[in-house]
């Protein structure tokens, strides 16, 4: 059944959008067949305001912010239905010359591994210092200025030495600095970042959270956190997006999901954490024991019929068998993929 395009969720700003994905479509050919990791997705994101797209591997949130930028690797990755308006303007009509100005400028992305992203030949200072060059079109000695004064912004201490090192020379947690100041360099309006904590030690992970959420505040930026940790999402996140199997299964405020989830999904990842999320410190939550969600993620090769989730739902009947449900509305601002709610 097609996606339905779910209300917006902030009713306090009635302003247009920064970012309305409307019905999202991105497929790959492989040699076992076409399959289509993104299917029909919709959510929006409002200018200061920060949204979790949460999932577990390989429900198509990282395709999702790929398809965005229009980072997919052609042939094999295309989008093929919908449209990404940014302030407007629909980023898959653009030219890819059009889109070159946009990413950086607009648009920024931070990756989970800083290690992959980072040039190992060159000095971090360089390389945050190139970003300001090639868009900004600063002379090299006002870039390095500017870059010195983002990596102090960012906590890295001693920023004039530091940037004057390799990222061999810098800690997990400390690239990661690098690679944020590199996504302010341009002060963006969005700012993607694609599990960014997965590969520090928790310490370091709630700093960079931290880190992160000052800098929207004090920017303005837009925040778009793909995680598949709900507790990141519950303590960072006003918005959630959770994703299965490429589609969207549930979608509301932070307060709203972690009261009260709709999804037998959200509902078995909640319950997956050794405390409850909710909103506030999670420090302070009670420990529990952990319930495993049965089974794995089908391959988009071979979907289930019907509700993506109920070869693995312990609620499903004969319906969710057959016909797959359309996002519902669930209450206020509250959306899910499920017939229970129907």
């Amino acid at each position: 059944m097609p996606e339905t395009h779910a209300p917006e969720t902030n009713t306090e700003d009635t302003s247009t959008p920064l970012l309305d994905v409307r019905n999202l479509t991105t497929v790959f050919h492989t040699a076992k067949g076409t399959v289509t990791a993104v299917d029909g997705v919709s959510f929006t994101l409002r200018a200061g305001r920060t949204l979790g797209l949460v999932g577990e591997s390989g429900c198509g949130k990282s395709v999702t912010a790929l398809s965005i930028m229009r980072l997919l690797s052609l042939p094999a990755g295309e989008t093929v239905a919908g449209s990404v308006l940014f302030n407007g303007k629909d980023l898959l009509a653009l030219s890819e010359k059009e889109m070159r100005t946009v990413r950086g400028n607009d648009i920024s992305m931070i990756f989970q591994e800083p290690m992959t992203s980072l040039n190992p030949v060159f000095k971090v200072g360089e390389q945050v210092a190139e970003v300001i060059r090639l868009h900004k079109k600063t002379d090299k000695r006002g870039a390095w200025g500017e870059a010195v004064e983002l990596l102090r912004k960012v906590g890295i201490p001693a920023p004039e030495r530091r940037a004057e090192e390799y990222p061999h020379q810098m800690s997990g947690g400390m690239r990661q600095r690098v690679m944020i100041a590199m996504a302010l360099a341009c002060s963006p309006r969005l700012i993607i970042a694609d599990e960014p904590t997965t590969a520090l030690d928790v310490t370091i992970q709630g700093q960079i959270l931290d880190l992160m959420k000052d800098m929207s505040q004090s920017t303005g930026a837009a925040l778009m956190l793909i995680t598949h940790d709900l507790g990141v999402v519950a303590e960072t996140a006003e918005d959630v997006v959770v994703m299965y199997a490429g589609r969207i299964v549930e979608q509301a405020p932070v307060h709203s999901l972690f009261s009260t989830p709709l999804h037998p999904y959200t509902q078995g990842l909640l319950k997956s954490l050794p405390v409850h999320p909710g909103t506030g410190n999670l420090s302070a939550k009670k420990p529990r024991s952990l319930q495993a969600i049965p089974g794995t993620v089908p391959s988009l090769h071979a979907l289930p019929r019907g509700c993506k989730f109920n070869d693995r739902c312990p609620h499903a009947f004969d319906r969710c068998r057959s016909e797959e449900p359309a996002l519902l509305t669930g209450g206020a601002e509250h959306h899910v993929r499920c017939w229970l709610h129907a």
